[in-house]
């Protein structure tokens, strides 16, 4: 089957999900061997939300952790930190750590093997402040944005592991969030600054950003409520880097070509044909695989820094992903180094969080698909 008869089946799919949706959009796109095919789409009966095009901004959620961990590894590679590193290294010595908790690695932190919760007790609390309505806003619209590096600080002095590191892959924010905020420790630059000048920048990476300029904004793309309002936009401080950004998906296509030619070219011993390899190096196996949420199949995987590496019949390749949620978006994002297939979706629903359970297990559907027929 070619990449045409695919790309139908799959729009057909996605018009499917679309009907049971309304005001929803997805925005897909295939690179195959660096040849773009992309689709946008919309709910049939939409009122409010625009067509999509190839200028349509969204949130990404947890894709924004790959960039991070390739930051780190362009940061590693000019010695600024190392993967061993124990966090207590770059944290300020005034924190009451625990040596246990001072002792777990940046590896563990990209890899979700420290042991950590998701969500730390500030952080829990402040979410369920808002949930219980007895602070406005109400509904989970802005705890990230409220949640400062005084409360990380917080969660770091009170966390407590849920099993010792690397004996388990638990998918932690705090884990993240730590990572972000010791680069630009590690650094004395701002996460914006240090992502725009080592990743996005040379790369041409015009649309993944936070801080989203006038002409962008016209751009984002929106979800939209039963009363036809616009739903609100997650924004951060602290914990921006473990799944703030906002892109496109040429951007995203471009960052997985990007990938794919690191892979292809092992020669290149340029910082970040480097750096783009590093993050995809498995550090963690996960002998239980990892189970789709809605679903009771475990997948084979290990994992790179963040990204997720699915395991293939061939155990020297792997498609390599992550995916995104917030409120009212979900994202992703593949690199099939030997298959040349780079892959990405954007979603926008009034209903994101809801619909991961149904949305994941189509899209990663079609990214095997693509990579299967290519192989």
């Amino acid at each position: 089957m070619n990449v045409q008869e695919l790309i139908s089946e799959y729009e057909k799919e996605a018009q499917a999900y679309l009907a049971e949706h309304p005001e929803s959009t997805i925005s897909f796109g295939l690179s195959v061997e660096g040849e773009r095919t992309v689709r946008y789409l919309r709910s049939a009966d939409a009122e409010q939300v625009a067509m999509p095009d190839a200028s349509s901004i969204y949130e990404i959620g947890s894709v924004s952790k790959i960039f991070t961990t390739s930051l780190f590894a362009v940061l590693e590679a000019r010695g600024v930190l190392a993967l061993e590193d124990p966090i207590g290294k770059h944290l300020p010595s005034h924190l009451n750590i625990s040596p246990e908790v001072a002792a777990v690695t940046l590896r563990q932190l990209m890899t979700h093997t420290a042991g950590f919760v998701n969500t730390g007790k500030r952080h829990q609390e402040i979410q369920d402040s808002e949930g219980r309505g007895t602070e406005p806003p109400w509904g989970f619209y802005t705890h990230y944005l409220r949640y400062k590096k005084e409360h990380l600080y917080s969660d770091l002095e009170t966390a407590e592991f849920v099993y010792p590191p690397d004996e388990g892959y638990l998918y932690s924010v705090l884990g993240m969030g730590t990572l972000g905020h010791i680069l630009e420790l590690a650094t004395g630059t701002p996460y914006l600054q240090l992502l725009d000048e080592n990743i996005c920048k040379p790369l041409g990476l015009t649309d993944i950003a936070y801080d989203l300029n006038p002409e962008q904004l016209e751009r984002m793309v929106f979800a939209y409520d039963k009363l036809g309002q616009p739903c609100p936009n997650w924004y951060h401080d602290v914990m921006l880097p473990q799944g703030g950004l906002r892109g496109t998906v040429a951007d995203l296509l471009t960052f997985a070509e990007a990938n794919i030619k690191a892979s292809r070219e092992p020669d290149d011993d340029s910082e970040l044909a480097a750096a783009l390899r590093r993050a995809r190096e498995v550090h963690w196996k996960a002998p239980d695989g990892y189970k789709l949420e809605g679903t009771d199949h475990a997948m084979p995987f290990d994992c790179g820094l963040a990204w997720m590496a699915f395991r293939t019949a061939d155990p020297q390749r792997f498609n390599w992903y992550h995916g995104g949620t917030t409120l009212f978006y979900n994202a992703g994002l593949g690199a099939q180094p030997e298959s040349g297939v780079g892959f990405a979706v954007l979603n926008s629903s009034r209903t994101g969080v809801v619909d991961a359970a149904q949305l994941f297990p189509m899209v990663l559907s079609w990214y095997f698909r693509t990579v299967a027929a290519q192989s």
